[in-house]
């Protein structure tokens, strides 16, 4: 095994918005619902064809604002409903939610994933009235007109005109739309920057959704049903990076858009269990491991480099009793495979995509 580094860099809270739009149901539909994923320009992408759910990093100033709180106050929001974000979780909270200014980091970062999901590709999420916000409820898309291209333009310049633009159109922010859906950590061994992500989810009663892309952040925007997600990662008509593929073989458990919008927000409450890789390079394969798998460690963020195995893969998953671990062979070509139940009441790997160890 290689040095464990006691350096722990600091990782960048983020929030990206998972957007399940319904589609009409035909027979030979296996999803009657699609997501949708925006491919990165060249600017921001580190991949061909990197596809991702809209998202960004948290900004301090602007969603942790007290400003939002009154705000809120005087649209009539209630300390109950705000207090309906929170999570109930049993065991730790990931540190991510640990550091908010002024209101909880359930709050803020569902502020994040709007923000950003707005200033990418046009969609405000938002209620006019308190007496709307109910949780586990389909998210309201503003279709008034407005001057969006021009409010996207001056949210993407400076992200505190997004709570200026709620103003100017006296709407509230739909948070309560939102489920949380997982949190992930940039493996500590990844040479570029690091983050906190958590992931939401929300249901959009159509996917006949006017978009506008900002043009230097997004080349194009795509909505395709789970199946189609991953077939054209492995095709490498599309590349998504791990961690979402593995989102996309939990999604495919679902092919109902209303069963999707039930569990995501009957789940929501457990919270979430944090989700860093480690990286194990055998003699020929690198190996995502993930918390459960019998080679995870208790310290993931100290392993800034992948550990050394000298055994082929085979060998090594002949051995293996507990995995939930993902197989790099090539860029587009990887192998999934879990047999621990999540401990955060989440879905397993759907079976298509879940490969048995011991058939490999």
């Amino acid at each position: 095994m290689t040095a464990v580094n006691n350096t722990q860099t600091a990782y960048r809270p983020s929030a990206s918005l998972i957007l399940a739009g319904r589609q009409p149901s035909t027979a030979k539909e296996q999803f009657d619902y699609k997501l949708l994923l925006i491919k990165r320009t060249e600017r921001t992408a580190f991949a061909l064809n990197h596809c991702v759910f809209p998202g960004g990093v948290l900004d301090p100033k602007a969603d942790e604002s007290l400003d939002w709180l009154t705000y809120f106050h005087d649209c009539g929001v209630s300390q109950a409903q705000l207090d309906l974000l929170s999570s109930r979780q049993a065991t730790d909270r990931p540190d991510l939610f640990s550091r908010g200014e002024h209101f909880t980091r359930d709050i803020s970062l569902r502020l994040t994933a709007l923000r950003e999901t707005f200033e990418e590709v046009g969609i405000l999420l938002c209620r006019n009235s308190p007496k709307d916000l109910e949780i586990g409820q389909p998210a309201e898309v503003l279709v008034q007109p407005f001057e969006r291209q021009f409010w996207q333009q001056q949210v993407h310049n400076n992200a505190q005109q997004f709570l200026e633009l709620c103003r100017h159109l006296a709407v509230i922010p739909d948070l309560w739309s939102l489920s949380e859906w997982s949190v992930w950590r940039t493996p500590a061994s990844a040479s570029s920057k690091k983050y906190d992500t958590v992931y939401y989810f929300a249901a959009l009663k159509s996917n006949s959704v006017d978009l506008l892309l900002e043009p230097s952040e997004v080349d194009t925007a795509h909505w395709l049903d789970p199946g189609d997600c991953w077939r054209a990662s492995q095709e490498g008509v599309i590349w998504l990076p791990y961690l979402l593929l593995y989102e996309t073989a939990r999604l495919m458990n679902l092919e109902r858009w209303h069963h999707l919008l039930q569990f995501a927000h009957r789940r929501s409450s457990r919270g979430s269990l944090l989700m860093q890789p480690i990286y194990y390079r055998t003699i020929d394969c690198l190996i995502g491991v993930l918390p459960g798998d019998e080679l995870y460690v208790a310290e993931p963020h100290n392993y800034t480099e992948s550990i050394i195995l000298s055994t082929s893969l085979n060998e090594l998953n002949a051995q293996a009793k507990r995995y939930n671990r993902y197989m790099i062979y090539g860029f587009q070509r990887v192998d999934f495979a879990c047999n621990v139940a999540p401990q955060d009441g989440h879905l397993q790997l759907q079976p298509i995509v879940n490969t048995r160890l011991s058939k490999l």
